[in-house]
């Protein structure tokens, strides 16, 4: 069990100064009192430095997190319990948060063998990132309070706090998007040449092309079977964070970690297929094949730092293939090459632009769609921005 070194308290201090000032004012006086006192106050002095030095600290600490990942803003509370293995005197117990910078502290009484203490506080969870809980160290005074020993007591815990996530109402449409809504037990596999882009079968939906039908399925099945190929399977949305230290502020680099949050869980609710990358070229969220797995996503963005790498365009011209046959979306602080990464926008390749800089997102294009990714404005604008573009549809439809 690491300790340190003991020190004197305030009161200690005061007492050996006035210690010290009675043997100077008794040797000038020649009163043998005042010297009397003054070593009476020294010997006090050393034997409390003897006390706390000589004792032991038999306790056990056993700390829980609950929970262990929080979103910033949310509550997240810190369990302790004392084991004392022996008698043990009232001591001051602290809990270290955050390397020392913020701290725990309570009265813990003098425990008798076998007994328990328990003792909670809450976890500030402000902002996100890795947050290191422990060790605590526990404070031995003497029964005069004129010396203080710390002890350390091993063991800690960690807890992520991870961004704040919206609750999103609407979702972009992608190429694709109403088939790719389609039941899967609706898909029929079947068997395919290398160079056929024809993968399966599914149901007939209203608007689908009539010349798509494959009528020997149809006739076997006794329902209107379509056949769907690659490009219509399943639609395809890469979500890129624009992660360079020269395209945020820090204001606008935390609003743009909460809209890819937001933006993945609410794209991954519709049944989207995500990809989520940095302009580094780093993909997040990466589970077994191309699967997006939602905590490690959070988890990675609780920690995620800007990129000292200040171009782009590598990175975009590894995006475009992809693109071509699905959605867009870019969230970033609008740097000043924005139509490096706008000039991917097409009539298939529909582009999103969350612009989270102070000066706002510029003008929308032909194929371009913009969202105030501000702080307060990005719920509102993405919403309302979601609507406009399903209105046309609607209206199509009817």
């Amino acid at each position: 069990m690491p300790n340190r070194s003991t020190s004197l308290t305030r009161r200690g201090w005061s007492l050996l100064g006035a210690a010290l000032g009675l043997l100077v004012a008794g040797r000038l006086l020649g009163t043998d009192e005042l010297i009397t006192l003054g070593l009476a106050a020294l010997g006090l002095i050393g034997g409390c430095v003897v006390f706390t030095r000589t004792r032991t600290l038999p306790i056990r600490v056993v700390r829980a997190v609950h929970p262990d990942r929080v979103a910033v803003g949310a509550e997240a509370r810190v369990d302790l319990e004392v084991h004392a293995t022996q008698r043990t005197p009232q001591v001051t117990f602290t809990d270290a948060f955050d390397g020392g910078r913020r701290a725990a502290r309570f009265l813990l009484p003098a425990l008798d063998r076998g007994q328990s203490a328990r003792a909670a506080y809450r976890v500030p969870t402000d902002r996100r990132g890795r947050f290191g809980i422990g060790p605590a160290h526990v404070g031995i005074a003497d029964p005069f309070g004129l010396t203080l020993r710390t002890v350390e007591l091993p063991g800690g815990a960690d807890v992520i706090v991870r961004p704040r996530v919206h609750d999103l109402r609407g979702v972009v449409p992608a190429p694709g998007h109403r088939r790719a809504a389609t039941s899967p037990r609706a898909r029929v596999p079947v068997p395919t040449s290398v160079h056929d882009e024809f993968l399966a079968l599914r149901e007939y939906d209203v608007g689908d092309d009539l010349r798509r039908i494959h009528w020997r399925s149809t006739a076997r099945v006794g329902e209107l079977m379509v056949r769907d190929d690659e490009s219509a399977w399943q639609p395809h949305t890469i979500l890129v964070l624009d992660n360079r230290v020269g395209a945020h502020t820090a204001e606008s680099y935390e609003a743009a970690i909460v809209a890819v949050a937001s933006l993945a869980l609410r794209l991954g609710r519709a049944g989207r297929a995500i990809e989520v990358v940095t302009t580094a070229g780093r993909r997040l969220g990466a589970g077994g094949g191309d699967s997006l797995r939602v905590d490690t996503l959070l988890d990675e963005l609780a920690l995620l730092t800007p990129d000292s790498d200040p171009t782009v365009h590598a990175r975009v011209r590894r995006l475009r293939p992809p693109v071509r046959r699905g959605l867009l979306v870019l969230v970033t602080g609008a740097p000043p090459d924005l139509p490096v990464l706008t000039g991917l926008a097409g009539p298939d390749a529909p582009v999103v632009l969350i612009g989270c800089g102070a000066a706002g997102p510029p003008a929308p294009g032909a194929y371009l769609q913009v969202v105030d990714g501000r702080p307060g404005a990005f719920v509102a604008s993405w919403n309302t921005a979601s609507l406009h573009r399903r209105a046309p549809r609607s209206r199509g439809g009817a």
